[in-house]
């Protein structure tokens, strides 16, 4: 039992930290593409495997308690970065699913960083949560069209060894229940 789990559904979101997941990635290579504003991973024989296994692991671990009668959505993708459309509010309902656990992969979600994570009420406007993902956290979202999240524009930064410190990389696994 995942303690709070039905938050979800109340709350529009719920962010958890769980390592098991990102087992199923340990020793795989995830390579990305441009993709216009930010980059998409590249599905390799071995990716594809570990997203299959990782999509249906969540489903039974995390959604099934909100819904015996859930299903598998879309094809899953793992992304670099942010694109201009994030930023603004908007809810992912039009893209076929009405819940998804979104997989942090990096610590790149600071206050110097940006990459913020808020969800609000569409109708009243009344912030939900304001989150910074972190490395192994997942954040399961509501699609509901009463909930609303955008991401806080991200920055490219320079860390301690010179380099640029702009990797963002999130899993998007979309279930219906």
């Amino acid at each position: 039992m995942v303690k709070d789990i039905e938050n979800v559904l109340v709350n529009g979101v719920f962010p958890h930290n769980d390592r098991v997941p990102f087992s199923f990635f340990e020793g795989i290579e995830i390579p990305f593409r441009e993709a216009g504003e930010y980059k998409v991973a590249v599905h390799t024989p071995q990716l594809d495997n570990a997203i299959k296994i990782c999509h249906n692991y969540m489903g039974d671990k995390y959604i099934k308690l909100l819904s015996n009668k859930y299903s598998l959505y879309g094809k899953p993708e793992i992304v670099n970065g942010v694109d201009a459309p994030s930023t603004n509010w908007h809810n992912d309902l039009k893209e076929g699913a009405n819940i998804a656990i979104l997989m942090y992969f990096t610590n790149a979600s600071t206050p110097n960083t940006g990459g913020c994570l808020r969800v609000r009420n569409r109708e009243t406007k009344s912030l939900s949560c304001m989150i910074y993902p972190g490395k192994g956290d997942l954040v399961i979202l509501n699609h509901n069209k009463v909930w609303e999240h955008k991401v806080e524009e991200f920055k490219r930064t320079v860390d301690e060894t010179g380099s640029f410190s702009d990797e963002r990389i999130v899993g998007c696994f979309d279930y219906n229940i």
